[in-house]
């Protein structure tokens, strides 16, 4: 009986073993695909060189996006449905009444350099956010914060005024190292290294920045949520950008986050590429500056009615947009869906231009005004042929007119300087990128003139009520009175002429998968990304 078991165990085995064999045979195989995955460099083109990679300084929308999806943690994120998720912190729980936000923290996550982060970074960042001598752009965000308190290295508290909807979103702001800049006064964090050399504890580490001609990155070992597929990411620096589409085609770049709609149309023809279109979360814009008395709100309005976005839309974007009517859009839960669109009217432009004073006098075609040319200047950013094609076209339209608008097209960082700095500039062309939040305050409000987005130089007690009022309402419903009123007065005042909604164009190899790009921005989910490497 016992030599029959064991023959039987015997056979048994020798039928098995070849399964055996394929099992394991078939997971190696698997284990070797999956490592196959791992490594490579993806080369990203980009038209523009970033400004900082530091969140309290940064302007460049671009730049943000490293900063939140690539360098630094937030406490939570944004997932593909846009809801709200765990990041840095594992968990967290408002009070009863809504107005103390506990946040429980990850104790596994490191900087770069081998330090720990901590509730003390998560303070010493609002610290920072909300003091006057850092001038952080995006202050207002913490306009609701009473205060934050350290329970213990993990667990950190928000005190607010009061409730409001929007304190998960204020409070995701990328943290920052307290240990790198404690003993930076605030005024000289603007122009610390750490802004061209962030210590972070993002997915990514930078390892090289050279002015206008590329930024290197490579996975960082040390993320807590797991080492990236990839190994590097070079985003190069091309201003034109037919340059720049033709790289993608020859595969010199393997992405393209945008492209003009010729480009986009032309590399769906290339098997090797495939092309991505999705919801855009900005809003090109005219921007009239309010310090320069040629733009009274009667002008503004003028100019505005003797601009044809419909044509702009239809040429220059080939669809692939819709019209702006305002300062909010239309994915935001306070946007109004009555505001009024200002249309193309150029016999109400006229006539609206000749109640100003300005009508032609000499007849040489142009406005005038006491002997003076209706005449400024349109400046937009190297690096943008649509900005550039959208500042020509709306030239062409305002001459149909007799208003004399020249185009300067400047170096990105150089017009930084001029408009957010010295606010030298009559007529600027643009583009901003909304939040999922309500919170315009960092562009329209007066206290943002010196210390925020206000480069306009906007100035409306009424406005200033409204977006304080608005944003300390709790109720959705309630609050939405507030902000359908401010939206009716900026149209109203005019400091913008609202364009265009842009649909998101981009390209990429097809080398690279895993690649996402929706209105949460095109590295929304890069350290999935992984470089195929055949079969």
């Amino acid at each position: 009986m016992i030599n029959q078991l064991a023959n039987h165990r015997i056979i048994y085995f020798l039928i098995l073993m070849p399964v055996y064999l394929l099992i394991i045979i078939q997971v190696s195989c698997q284990a070797d695909k999956t490592a196959e995955k791992k490594g490579g460099t993806v080369v990203i083109g980009m038209r523009g060189d970033f400004d900082s990679f530091n969140e309290l300084n940064a302007s460049d929308s671009d730049a943000l996006q490293v900063i939140n999806n690539m360098l630094f943690m937030r406490l939570t994120r944004l997932d593909e449905n846009f809801e709200i998720v765990p990041h840095l912190a594992r968990s967290w729980e408002f009070s009863e009444n809504h107005t103390i936000l506990t946040y429980h923290l990850r104790d596994d996550v490191t900087w770069t350099d081998g330090n720990g982060t901590t509730a003390e970074d998560v303070l010493f960042t609002f610290e920072m956010a909300v003091h006057p001598k850092v001038a952080y752009p995006a202050a207002s965000r913490f306009d609701l914060t009473e205060r934050v308190e350290v329970i213990d290295p993990y667990t950190i508290r928000f005190y607010f005024k009061k409730a409001y909807p929007d304190a998960l979103f204020d409070t995701q702001i990328p943290i920052l190292p307290k240990h790198i800049f404690k003993d930076i006064p605030p005024e000289k964090i603007s122009q610390s290294a750490f802004n061209r050399n962030p210590i972070g504890n993002g997915p990514f580490r930078m390892v090289e920045w050279m002015a206008n001609r590329h930024v290197i990155f490579e996975f960082n070992a040390q993320f807590a949520l797991g080492r990236p597929p990839i190994d590097r990411v070079i985003f190069s620096i091309i201003p034109d950008e037919s340059v720049l589409a033709t790289n993608l085609i020859t595969a010199t770049i393997d992405i393209a986050p945008s492209l003009s709609s010729q480009d986009y149309k032309r590399i769906q023809t290339i098997e090797s590429l495939q092309g991505l279109r999705y919801d855009g979360r900005g809003y090109t814009f005219i921007a009239w500056n309010q310090a320069r008395s040629l733009f009274t709100k009667g002008v503004c309005r003028a100019l505005t009615h003797a601009i044809d976005k419909n044509e702009i839309i239809a040429t220059l974007l080939e669809g692939f947009g819709k019209s702006a009517k305002g300062p909010l859009l239309p994915f935001v839960w306070a946007y109004d869906e009555n505001l009024e669109d200002l249309q193309f009217d150029p016999t109400l432009s006229g006539s609206m231009l000749k109640d100003e004073g300005w009508e032609d006098t000499d007849g040489d075609g142009f406005l005038d005004r006491g002997n003076k040319k209706f005449e400024f200047t349109i400046k937009t950013n190297t690096g943008s042929q649509l900005r550039k094609d959208v500042a020509v076209m709306i030239q062409a339209q305002l001459k149909n007119i007799g208003i004399k608008a020249n185009v300067q097209i400047v170096e990105f960082n150089l017009l930084l300087d001029q408009v957010f700095g010295d606010k030298d500039f009559d007529a600027f062309v643009s583009t901003w990128e909304a939040d999922f939040t309500v919170n315009p305050t960092d562009l329209f409000h007066s206290k943002a003139i010196l210390n925020g987005y206000n480069f306009v130089s906007y100035r409306n007690p009424k406005i200033d009520t409204l977006l304080e009022k608005g944003r300390a309402i709790s109720n959705q419903r309630k609050a939405k009175a507030c902000w359908d009123e401010f939206q009716k007065i900026i149209i109203e005042d005019c400091p913008y002429t609202f364009l265009f909604i842009t649909d998101k164009l981009a390209g990429f190899n097809k080398k690279v998968e895993g690649v996402k790009m929706d209105a949460r921005g095109f590295l929304t989910n890069i350290w999935e990304w992984q470089i195929h490497q055949g079969e």
